[in-house]
């Protein structure tokens, strides 16, 4: 084989690669949200 990865090592990092881009997801969304709530109860 000319390629160093494998297709189940490439199968596995694409899905890593994907749950990071979830996950990342995740986190932004819940930054947004929560920034959100805690302005709206400490602006006056």
């Amino acid at each position: 084989m000319s390629q160093d990865k494998n297709f189940f090592r490439r199968a596995v990092d694409a899905l890593i690669a994907g749950r990071e881009r979830q996950a990342q997801r995740i986190v932004e969304r819940y930054q947004r949200d929560f920034d959100a709530a805690e302005r709206k109860f400490t602006k006056r």
